[in-house]
């Protein structure tokens, strides 16, 4: 495609700045959006504030400065002429989005080197003129549907006027800025365009916000309105509004900028190097692909800049954070940059790992520094709490049905593969896969295993039996045979039948009796975790240091007084994502971990989501996930929780630390 994007000002506007009086003026070191403020003076200001030329065409969004004089008038109450002008309020910031994926395409093209392909950008302060509110918006640009309080109102409809007017000054009607087949038969070029604000004696202070903005890849949308609550998504703070440095996106683009000659003065002061910027890239999928997430704009980044220095950088959505250094006199060698850790919201701890690790999909994460190159973006992963990713699936079966530990191992699958592989994606996007989820999965194993988990498989509602698809997945994770165990005291480790970390992981998850006491193979599993179900898996798999609670099973045990401590401790203990197994009676707990199953009742593997409310500082009971269809609350009752009415004697748990 044809240069197409722009430099702010026309060659004609630019000719009127005054060299002199131009100063650049970059946002704050740690500011998430950083913004570039250009001041300048225009030598003629009786000729008229300048026009802005947005950077690339699409979707204009007014966003009116509610300090401005004026109003905005309903529809009804709109009068199309130059004295219904006079009472708008026309000074505000202006948003421009690209729509679509020409453009898209184009704007990557031009910019192939920049780390965050931008899509949106604000300019402000901007005066809509007489001439664009009057002309341009209500005959020059492409007329749209405007929703109306009782219909949508048609181009066609003698009152569109009025609505595009008093839509427009509201931000809710959004005209688009389309490409020509030249760059003279752009709209931006073609029509009368909003101009900067400009003071009496041709002072002009305008800033430029540049930013990537796309729905999550991990996440609902509706997560990031969370994370700025009150603030309009129109809103540069937003935090579904990734920031890039405009200054360093300008200056990247400046070749394919029209209306950027280093005759130009304003352009040549704005596109001078300046503040230096050395960016780094996080995504939470194993491999380097482009992330957009709900995960980054709660977190920071504390960079030590060498000699013991350090700064804290927000994260922005998009994941690449931007290190920078302004100019020093003499000029220093690039800086010496490490990752040292990263600040997430309380109680979330956040791992990392370098991006070059090899098979990182397989490779526990910590929070080790990690070297920052200078010279090209390092690839870092940053990886959510498993006991967080484990509580994101929303995807509930129908109610019912045998499939307890199949649905909860289900659970832990996917999470556990959206925590090492996918980012969150596989979750989210549930029964439609995208091919670069499918092709997360089949670069780390292979296409036959991706396609286990991809479209929502296995099926929530399918037969238990497709828990022995799960087990593929872990024995991915965990290929190495376990050690064998004298289980007996007699010195004997022999077995005939030697498992994997993966097929020990299933097992005990699954409590398979005949596995679990048969002579060829019991040795493959510690009396530790025999008959604890879920906990007892995950603790064996190294995937949680140890037990929340375990009662004792020997001889007697556990005791009225043991299943009480049980009890106090799964009212204190828990946090949500832990995993659980109860057995209805503690006789079949016993059997169960001396391995002379199976059980005269019944076991379950749920998992915690969170306490019931307290009487007198205790819990009243908890709420588990299971098979039933959303959170099942179990009470206390009879100094048992219960389970769909039923006091269970017996409580594990442990918890991820993954």
């Amino acid at each position: 495609m044809r240069d197409f994007l722009r430099f702010f000002l026309s060659a004609t506007d630019q000719a009127r700045v005054d060299p002199a009086s131009v100063t650049i003026t970059e946002a704050a070191l740690t500011n998430a959006q950083q913004a570039l403020t250009i001041t300048f003076k225009i030598t003629n200001p009786a000729a008229g504030p300048p026009q802005i030329r947005p950077l690339f065409p699409g979707s204009v969004v007014y966003v009116a400065d509610p300090a401005a004089p004026g109003s905005l008038p309903e529809p009804a109450a709109t009068d199309v002429t130059p004295a219904g002008y006079a009472t708008w309020r026309t000074r505000g910031s202006l948003r421009v989005k690209v729509n679509n994926t020409t453009v898209e395409t184009a704007i990557r093209d031009h910019g192939a080197t920049l780390e965050v392909q931008p899509n949106i950008a604000w300019y402000a302060p901007v005066q809509l003129t007489q001439t664009f509110m009057l002309t341009t918006l209500v005959s020059g640009l492409k007329k749209g549907d405007i929703k109306g309080a009782t219909a949508v109102v048609k181009p066609a409809h003698a009152d569109w006027p009025k609505h595009a007017v008093s839509g427009f000054l509201k931000g809710v009607y959004s005209p688009e800025l389309r490409l020509g087949a030249t760059a003279a038969a752009d709209d931006v070029a073609a029509h009368a365009m909003p101009a900067v604000v400009m003071a009496t004696d041709g002072t002009v202070t305008l800033t430029i916000t540049i930013a990537r903005t796309q729905p999550p890849q991990d996440g609902p949308a509706a997560a990031m309105d969370l994370l700025s609550p009150g603030v309009s998504r129109e809103d540069p703070r937003h935090a579904i509004n990734g920031g890039i440095p405009a200054h360093h996106v300008l200056r990247v683009l400046g070749p394919h900028l029209i209306d950027a000659a280093a005759t130009d003065p304003l352009a040549d002061a704005v596109l001078k190097p300046g503040r230096a910027y050395f960016p780094f890239t996080l995504t939470r999928t194993w491999q380097n692909v482009p992330n957009f997430s709900v995960q980054f704009p709660p977190r920071s980044a504390i960079v030590g800049t060498g000699s013991g220095g350090s700064i804290v950088l927000p994260i922005p959505a998009h994941g690449v954070v931007y290190v920078p250094r302004d100019p020093v006199v003499p000029p220093q060698p690039p800086p010496v940059l490490t990752l040292n850790s990263i600040l997430a919201p309380a109680g979330s701890p956040t791992t990392f790992l370098a991006g070059s690790t090899a098979d990182a999909w397989n490779v526990k994460s910590g929070t080790t520094a990690i070297p920052l190159s200078a010279t090209a973006p390092t690839h870092v992963i940053l990886r959510r709490p498993l006991r967080e990713e484990i509580l994101a699936d929303t995807a509930f079966p129908s109610p019912g049905g045998m499939r307890c530990t199949y649905m909860s191992l289900r659970r832990a699958t996917r999470a556990f593969v959206d925590h090492r592989v996918t980012g969150g994606r596989l979750v989210n996007e549930g029964a439609t896969t995208s091919k670069i989820t499918r092709d997360l999965m089949t670069a780390a194993w292979n296409a036959a295993s991706a396609r286990i988990l991809e479209n929502g498989r296995p099926a929530p509602s399918a037969s238990p039996g497709l828990a022995r698809e799960l087990e593929k997945i872990w024995r991915l994770f965990f290929p190495a045979d376990v050690p064998a165990h004298d289980i007996d005291g007699t010195g004997n480790t022999a077995r005939t039948v030697i498992y994997d970390g993966g097929q020990m992981f299933y097992a005990l998850w699954q409590t398979i009796e005949s596995v679990l006491a048969a002579e060829g193979s019991k040795r493959n599993f510690s009396d530790d975790h025999v008959g604890t179900g879920a906990p007892g898996a995950v603790a064996a798999i190294g995937l949680s240091p140890a037990f929340l609670t375990r009662p004792p099973h020997a001889g007697a045990s556990p005791t009225p007084a043991e299943l009480t401590a049980n009890l106090n401790a799964m009212l204190t203990l828990l946090t949500p994502g832990a995993v659980l197994q109860f057995w209805h009676l503690r006789d079949d707990y016993r059997l169960e971990r001396d391995r002379n199953g199976p059980p005269a009742s019944y076991g379950h593997s749920p998992i915690f989501r969170r306490y019931l409310p307290s009487v007198n500082g205790v819990p009243t009971g908890i709420v588990v996930i299971d098979q039933f269809g959303g959170d099942s609350e179990c009470p206390v009752d009879a100094d048992r929780i219960t389970w769909h009415g039923a006091g269970q004697d017996v409580w594990i748990a442990a918890q991820w630390n993954d």
